[in-house]
């Protein structure tokens, strides 16, 4: 075989190499199923729904669905993760970084190394890159941007003109029917750590540190400043006047309330919260002789 056909021969090789599906990108377009709380289910494109099970691998063109009280987990090859809340139903294409929900709620850690991601819901998209965030959307179509860490970008679906960064430690609440954004504001990341439905109950997430380093920042930046925390969800509204987001209800807000710190001791970050400042007043306790008005 002469030099030309030698090389003819390797450009062909090369050629089909190159045209072949690999196995890491096949694999990346699908997840498996790393936690169920409750009922969670699987929606093919082409067949019934069915229960999903641990490590079932999900397709690109399968939707999951949660019940009431429900969350659960889908793990891709590159450790981007998908949390969904309870009442909730998305999907997914390009590896788990492209992400539809219809309603409820969603972590998701996209890496750092990743190539980023997208959430889009009826009224709000989000595009992130290397970074862990939540989105809340209600039916109404109030939708809500937590940045764990790292950054996004929410943009409005209808005017995507209107479009707002949002940091690690901050969050923006965007109201039904907005035409405008509001401006970001400070979340205490500790008690989300500690409180949010989709970390509590779930593995330690890869990108914890980065949160508690995030924390740690907006301390040290503004040790005494105002954060803003939502609270534990319930089902409707709040008896504060919070909304109803399904999974995520929330009640009224509270201003500077602190939360058990998390931190690498206690990695999934579900310590007893704490309060700063002085401590609640109790009710006078006759039996207590240390209590006011006791014997």
């Amino acid at each position: 075989m002469n030099l030309a056909h030698r090389l003819l021969l390797r450009a062909s090789l090369a050629a089909a190499l190159l045209a072949a599906p690999s196995p890491l990108s096949a694999a990346a377009k699908e997840a498996r199923v790393t936690q169920i709380i409750r009922d969670v289910k699987l929606l093919p494109s082409e067949a019934e729904a069915r229960p999903a099970v641990m490590n079932d691998r999900v397709q690109e063109d399968t939707a999951v669905r949660t019940g009431d009280k429900s969350r659960s987990e889908l793990t891709f090859a590159d450790l981007t993760i998908n949390r969904l809340g309870a009442n909730s139903v998305f999907s997914f294409n390009k590896g788990g970084r492209s992400l539809d929900l219809s309603g409820g709620s969603v972590l998701l850690r996209a890496p750092k190394d990743s190539s980023g991601g997208s959430i889009r819901t009826p009224a709000v998209s989000v595009a992130v890159t290397g970074t862990t965030i939540i989105l809340e959307t209600a039916r109404g179509g109030r939708s809500k941007l937590l940045v764990l860490e790292g950054g996004a970008r929410l943009a409005l679906v209808k005017y995507p003109a209107q479009n707002r960064r949002v940091e690690a430690g901050q969050m923006l609440d965007v109201p039904a029917g907005a035409t405008t954004l509001p401006m970001p504001v400070n979340i205490d990341l500790d008690q989300v750590m500690n409180s949010h439905p989709l970390i509590v109950g779930f593995p330690p997430l890869p990108s914890r540190n980065l949160i508690f380093a995030a924390a740690e920042k907006q301390r040290a930046a503004d040790p005494d400043g105002e954060r803003v925390y939502q609270g534990q969800p319930v089902a409707g509204s709040g008896p504060t006047g919070g909304i109803g987001i399904p999974g995520i209800s929330l009640p009224g807000i509270s201003i500077g309330g602190g939360g058990g710190r998390s931190s690498p001791n206690n990695p999934s970050g579900t310590g007893r919260p704490t309060r700063r400042g002085k401590a609640a007043s109790q009710p006078p306790n006759p039996n207590n002789p240390n209590s006011p008005g006791g014997r």
